[in-house]
């Protein structure tokens, strides 16, 4: 009918709705036109929904909202600083696409005229090498934080960074090649009575390895660890108890490769419904908040994943593997094992014990050489030395 046409022709192109229309006028093409009309279907494209922000190049007037209530506008307010950082506020150029108000909050933050960016990155960096900062508030360097112990080498850090342009690799170097990192753990009767919390740096607090790092060096030393950089999060498998948590089983969690599954742990996909139990037992960061530090806690589930865990039985079976392709004779692979996991040459007494260890499960519980050796790998990715920075 002519109403059926006219409607047809609002969502077509114009050629197309033109010749719509000489159906309407009586030629006689109409069946073949909407048997080509039949046929044409929306275009596909490949195509992603993302949230995204748009900035107005002139944004509205802002009011304070009294008692937080978006509908009741106050005092009106212009774009500043904390005025107890007394700065200035810079002349702020926008364009089409932007105010230009986050790119000067941005400069501001970064300026080398602003000196608490730089002794806060000094701090997390210290803190990073050492366990704790040299202000043991990371997160707050106000007047409810601890003062730094070493206030003067908290400043030079901060201004040490700026004169190597911002090179944290280089800070990096800097720290791990000072007295104080390379102190021992050793305690001294008479300094701990003095400072037990070793607020001077006398020695080496003892550290455990965080959650990725438990996982990224037993990936290293079984040799599968994969080091390629970037790309999107991987999904290590997990048992099936754990999976049959997920609101919906077995769709709440996808799946890698192996060559993925064995990426850094900082690659692993979090989902706080379905976390990897390794980084949970190891105390992984809270993903609800923010988490200026980790809490190292010792709990009988850490030696229990360890020992039991799909992961630390299949990496344990990958470091027997690797010994075996390294070394020739039960003595020999033994001494690569301990120097993997502890990068010092073993002693004998280390060696002798896990050579008798291995012919005791031959002899008198049945196991061949490579089961023995496997357990002996599993033994040696839950030594203390391994786990714990001495």
């Amino acid at each position: 009918s002519g109403e059926e046409v006219v409607a047809l022709s609002l969502c077509m192109p114009e050629g197309m709705a033109a010749t719509a229309a000489m159906i309407d006028s009586g030629s006689g093409v109409g069946v073949d036109v909407m048997a080509e009309l039949a046929s044409l279907r929306r275009p596909q494209l490949e195509t992603a929904q993302v949230l995204c922000v748009s900035e107005r190049n002139e944004p509205p007037t802002s009011y304070i909202r009294l008692r937080g209530n978006a509908n009741t506008p106050g005092e009106q307010v212009e774009p500043a600083f904390p005025a107890v950082f007394a700065a200035e506020v810079p002349s702020i150029a926008g364009n089409d696409r932007s105010s230009g108000r986050r790119t000067a909050l941005a400069e501001w933050i970064v300026s080398p005229d602003n000196p608490l960016t730089w002794r806060v990155l000094a701090n997390r960096l210290w803190q990073h090498h050492f366990g704790r900062g040299l202000s043991r508030t990371t997160n707050d360097f106000g007047r409810l934080g601890m003062k730094p112990t070493h206030p003067e080498l908290l400043d030079w850090l901060a201004t040490e960074i700026l004169r190597r342009d911002g090179s944290l690799k280089s800070m990096h170097r800097l720290i791990v090649h000072s007295n104080s990192y390379r102190m021992a753990c050793a305690v001294d009767e008479d300094k701990f009575e003095a400072d037990p919390l070793n607020d001077l740096f006398w020695r080496f607090d003892r550290r455990r390895l965080a959650a990725e790092e438990v996982r990224d060096s037993i990936l290293a030393a079984s040799g599968q660890l994969n080091l390629r950089i970037g790309g999107p999060s991987v999904y290590p498998p997990l048992p099936a108890a754990v999976l049959a948590t997920a609101s919906r089983p077995g769709a709440g969690w996808g799946r890698s490769s192996p060559e993925d599954s064995a990426r850094r742990s900082v690659y692993v996909h979090v989902k706080r419904s379905l976390l990897e139990p390794l980084l949970t037992a190891f105390d992984m960061a809270d993903t609800d908040a923010s988490c200026p530090e980790r809490f190292s806690t010792v709990q009988p589930t850490q030696a229990l994943t360890l020992l039991n865990s799909d992961f630390a039985q299949s990496q344990a079976k990958e470091l027997a593997t690797r010994l075996e392709g390294e070394a020739e004779g039960l003595r020999s692979r033994i001494e690569r094992g301990l120097w993997l996991v502890t990068c010092r040459q073993p002693s004998v007494t280390e060696v002798d014990r896990l050579v008798r260890f291995c012919e005791e499960l031959q002899r008198d519980h049945g196991r061949t050489e490579r089961v023995a050796l496997e357990r002996v790998a599993l033994i040696l990715l839950n030594c203390n030395e391994f786990i714990y920075l001495d």
